[in-house]
């Protein structure tokens, strides 16, 4: 049985690592995201640019076509295409389950795709640039897309 880790923990302490918790959705020390199961932490920036990478590639590899139908089938588990190769899910902070397809929509077409291409022709590219650079930045890791679909990127911890 798996145990769900409350944001409280011991005195304000990260109930997995015991260290301070902070002001964020997770761990600020070990990245567990409160009110998931031991062991689920937020991705790392590392893992999250491989995601960007691999996603780019599969479209390329697959025409978008097989990247767009293989998107539409995963994203009811919160994943796209790399992020479920690589081990990783969106975890929607409202209900702290992980993202539906809804969300997803919001997420990968909306926030993703019309706002920022938007951002990119009112700016002449400018603001997609910086912006893409608030992942490192973010206390929660999360990019503009994120906060738009009020998600965060997680990954399972082996063991």
């Amino acid at each position: 049985m798996t145990e769900t880790v409350s944001r409280q923990g011991t005195a304000g302490a990260c109930p997995v690592c015991q260290q301070p918790w902070g002001d964020s959705v997770a761990c600020q020390f070990c990245g567990q995201i409160g009110g998931r199961p031991a062991g689920e932490r937020l991705a790392t920036i590392g893992r999250r640019f491989g995601g960007y990478l691999l996603d780019f590639v599969l479209i390329l590899v697959t025409l978008l076509i097989g990247w767009l139908v293989w998107s539409l089938i995963i994203w009811r588990n919160g994943q796209t295409p790399a992020k479920q190769l690589l081990g990783m899910y969106c975890v929607s902070l409202g209900s702290r389950e992980r993202a539906g397809w809804g969300t997803m929509f919001m997420r990968e077409f909306v926030a993703k795709v019309v706002i920022m291409n938007l951002l990119g022709l009112v700016t002449l590219g400018i603001a997609p640039l910086i912006l893409n650079f608030r992942l490192i930045w973010n206390r929660n890791r999360q990019e503009v897309w994120d906060s738009v679909a009020e998600t965060v990127v997680a990954r399972a911890v082996p063991g």
